[in-house]
């Protein structure tokens, strides 16, 4: 099976002032194309800094980052920034969406920004709202959604540009546990039926089973469950 993300002896040390804090020691994994890898481990693991690096929000002390045959640990900003417009989704723990534009405006504007004609933007917006349950929710903006309908919205947003790969980071983790099903359910159905691979961090070991391969970040080291 053909692989899209391939990371061989990644280390990652913040130096604060005399001290160094390792954070990620030697990971070694490859990830197979069409995959839900879920990623465990408890607050300060570094299982968000493993996803910023594999973003190119962040560089590695040392080691390598392929995407797609891509080296993201030697690309420059601009190159960066094309990687992260058109072959990555990101998803957060917060919604991060622009308050004063409404649900399909914050959907169309990644893919209006990265050069789609503005009709075929919001046609795709639209229907990427329609698969998230929220057709009747166009044209409200965020404070007028909840915190559910907010985070599908984030869903859909992540997906404007037609990424190969999905990057989420705790995307229920401010979600009650109605509205916490409901984001997992549509995600895991979008993530298949536009064939799409993620890397979902958690510390969520009900939303992590629902991973087709699931691992463990303790203490630096990445092992396989």
């Amino acid at each position: 099976m053909s692989k899209i993300i391939e990371i061989a002896g990644l280390h990652k040390v913040y130096r604060t002032g005399a001290e160094d804090l390792s954070v990620l020691n030697d990971i070694n994994v490859s990830i197979a194309k069409n995959c839900s890898l879920t990623i465990t481990g408890h607050s300060g693991s570094g299982k968000s800094t493993l996803l910023n690096l594999i973003s190119g929000l962040d560089f590695p002390t040392a080691g390598s980052i392929e995407v797609n045959g891509q080296r993201v640990d030697s690309m420059n900003e601009v190159e960066l920034t094309t990687y992260r417009s058109f072959y990555v989704g990101l998803i957060f723990q917060f919604h991060y969406l622009l308050n004063d534009f409404t649900a399909l405006e914050n959907v169309m504007l990644p893919g209006y920004m990265s050069g789609q004609k503005r009709g075929f933007a919001e046609e795709r917006a639209f229907e990427l709202l329609k698969e998230v349950g929220l057709e009747e929710r166009l044209d409200h903006y965020p404070l007028q959604m909840s915190g559910g309908e907010r985070q599908r919205v984030a869903v859909a947003r992540a997906l404007i540009n037609d990424p190969d790969l999905i990057l989420a980071d705790e995307p229920t983790g401010n979600l009650d546990e109605k509205n916490s099903k409901m984001v997992e359910d549509i995600l895991f159905a979008l993530i298949e039926n536009h064939q799409k691979t993620m890397l979902l961090v958690t510390h969520d070991l009900n939303l992590a089973e629902r991973g087709t391969r699931q691992m463990q970040l303790e203490h630096g080291e990445l092992f396989e469950l």
